[in-house]
Parts: C-alpha cells; structure tokens; sequence
C-alpha cells in the first residue's frame, strides 16, 4: 500500500535545506537499521557457536536464507521511506503483505505454502514501529515455514492487522500446523526466532500471547497506540 506524502512547495534556500535536512534523516534511518542488522548477525554468530555440531550444508543455507530475510524486511521498510520528508507513518497492511510474500518466495524450504491476509488500512505506525512488527512477521512465517507441518504437506499462514476501537493494532500470524511441541513455553524457550519476537515486542512495549493448539499456532501482538519503539 503506498506512502501519500505531501510535496514541499519551497525552493531556493529553503528547498536546499529541506533537502540537506531529507538527506540527513534517511542517513539516520539507515544507520539505525543496520545497528539492528549488526546486532541480529552477532546474535546469530553466537547461537550458532554454541551448537558444538559440525553444522552441514543444508543447515547453513537455512540459516543464511533466514537471515537474508531479515535484511529485505528492513530492506523494503528503507524502499517505502526512500521519498519521505521526515519520519513517515507506515500503514501495515501494505507492507506486511509486501513482506509475507518476499519471506515465503525467498525461503528454499517454504514448498507449496499458502499465504492468506485479512489486512485492514488504516494500521499506521511509526517507520521504527514497523520496522520491529515486520522483523517479528518475517520471524513468525520463517519458523510457521520451517516446522508447522514436518510431514511436508502444503500448509497455509495467515497474517492480519487491525486497529483496534482503543487505538492499539493488533497483528496476527496464524498456521495451521502442528502446534508447539508438549512442555515448550513461547515465553521462555527457543532459539533466536523466539528470543527475536520477544525481544521486539518488549522494544514496542507491545503484550504478545501465542495459543497452540490442534488447529495449529496462533500469535498476537497488541501494539499500543503512538509506540516509541
């Protein structure tokens, strides 16, 4: 869904500095960015040293791939912002559809998935909020990809949000896999995906529940109105 932005009227001077002012806050953006890019390779770089297996090549490319989905989530956050004045607002809907189907197409693993949305406008958040929601979605699908169902069949992920009467946006990844394995707790255990989502919620001071069922697994961020994350 595409960012409406006004055009500034000035030129002269005042055009110059409104340029110079453009310039540095995508500058800005972009190296908030790619602190967080930084931060989630050494935090890959450190699960994967404490793995004393000699990792084989099937395990690294799953790794790399999932990785390489990260940066194109916030890769595709940068293209929305690229003409934007100030610190835009991001309408969700657009963008998570937009990185739903580039995480499932860029995943060698990901087979006949089935991507559904029930994405409503109106879903606007600050660039930084949704840079946070969009690295949870992508977290959410590469996971739902790699293990809702094991036996191979085609599964299908749906992915919502709506603003909800009270202000906050709701965003919604669902599968209908297997569920999470018996004993396992979403608010404690994990590897880097779990630790990741937790992590972000927390920065967006958003409440997150996951429910698992027979059905498969069901998340929920709650975002609340004006997030500073």
């Amino acid at each position: 869904m595409p960012i409406h932005l006004v055009q500034p009227t000035t030129n002269g001077p005042l055009a110059a500095a409104s340029a110079r002012d453009r310039a540095a806050e995508a500058n800005h953006r972009i190296a908030n960015s790619l602190t967080v890019i930084a931060g989630l390779a050494r935090l890959q770089a450190s699960q994967t040293g404490r793995d004393s297996r000699l990792l084989d090549g099937h395990e690294v490319r799953l790794i790399l791939e999932g990785f390489g989905g990260r940066i194109d989530t916030v890769g595709r956050l940068h293209q929305l912002l690229a003409h934007a004045d100030q610190e835009a607002a991001i309408d969700l809907a657009g963008y998570l559809r937009n990185i739903s189907e580039a995480v499932v197409s860029a995943l060698s693993f990901a087979g006949r998935t089935e991507l559904q949305f029930a994405l409503q406008a109106g879903c606007v958040v600050p660039s930084p909020s949704a840079r946070s929601i969009g690295l949870i979605v992508a977290e959410l699908l590469t996971n739902a990809i790699k293990y809702a169902h094991p036996t191979g069949v085609t599964g299908k992920i749906r992915v919502g949000c709506q603003r909800n009467p009270d202000g906050r946006v709701a965003v919604e990844v669902t599968d209908d896999g297997v569920g999470l394995p018996e004993g396992f707790d979403p608010r404690t255990d994990g590897y880097l995906g779990f630790q990741l989502v937790r992590s972000f919620a927390e920065q967006l001071a958003a409440t997150h529940s996951f429910a698992s069922g027979a059905l498969g697994l069901s998340f929920t961020l709650q975002v609340p109105a004006g997030p500073s994350a």
